[in-house]
């Protein structure tokens, strides 16, 4: 996640905020004009079931294929009414298209259906316009399935959106900065050294350290089973009973012979 909230960026980079890159490469973020009719194809390269949702808008689903369809091809066969959502799943290694006008905030356009409802009006003053796209299975998400729609950044900066005083208190006891690009640089809104950076992927074949652990593992379960094969074979071992065990059992047998 980027060292600046994206809402932050896109309310204090001037005209920058309508670049991508001020947000960071790993924050998936995309500038959207007001009003364009957004179409996201999303192509499942994957053996899961993944549930997206897109915050703020109910879009159109226009394509949904089968699994193991493969990549989306384009083609203009859609629905004539095709439903509306705002969380579809996308199966197995297929792929779907949505659709959706950047048009939130409008006075005009209808609410969101009721769970995503706020308590107050539509307005410029109510809605931030940074609106996320994710797979809704959280760790998912942890792990970066997640894509930042930036809706008419330039436009919200002149819409009176009023940030609570409080969400700066907040930001300011866990030090993170409130303004600047992803990586809090104010000057040069193009230079994010020092940005938060993903974690590397995980790597396609074994490592020295992984070869040496796996080496040491089979030496060790080796090592292991030889030592239980060789106490399993050897030979059970007789003892000579000591001279008061032979005394002790003829005793017993003594007072056994004088029972009637």
């Amino acid at each position: 996640m980027p060292k600046v909230p994206t809402l932050y960026s896109a309310l204090t980079t001037g005209e920058e905020a309508n670049n991508p890159a001020i947000y960071a490469e790993n924050s998936n973020a995309f500038v959207l004009k007001k009003n364009d009719i957004i179409d996201i194809v999303l192509n499942n390269n994957d053996t899961g079931k993944h549930p997206f949702h897109l915050h703020g808008h109910n879009f159109q689903a226009i394509v949904r294929s089968d699994g193991d369809a493969g990549n989306y091809v384009a083609n203009e066969t859609f629905p004539a009414v095709p439903m509306r959502r705002d969380t579809f799943m996308v199966r197995p290694n297929g792929n779907m298209v949505l659709r959706f006008r950047a048009d939130n905030p409008d006075k005009s356009r209808p609410p969101p259906f009721p769970h995503h409802s706020p308590p107050h009006k539509h307005s410029a003053n109510t809605h931030s316009r940074i609106w996320l796209f994710h797979c809704h299975i959280e760790w998912h998400v942890a792990s970066g399935l997640v894509a930042t729609m930036v809706e008419a950044p330039t436009s919200l900066q002149n819409g009176g959106l009023t940030i609570p005083q409080d969400h700066y208190d907040a930001c300011t006891k866990q030090t993170v900065p409130i303004a600047g690009n992803a990586a809090g640089n104010t000057k040069d809104l193009l230079d994010l050294k020092g940005a938060n950076k993903p974690p590397p992927p995980l790597p396609e074949a074994f490592t020295a350290r992984g070869i040496v652990a796996l080496v040491f593992s089979i030496l060790s379960a080796l090592v292991g089973m030889g030592v239980i094969a060789w106490y399993g074979a050897s030979e059970i071992g007789t003892k000579t009973p000591s001279k008061e065990t032979e005394n002790a059992v003829a005793a017993v047998e003594t007072e056994e012979d004088k029972i009637p």
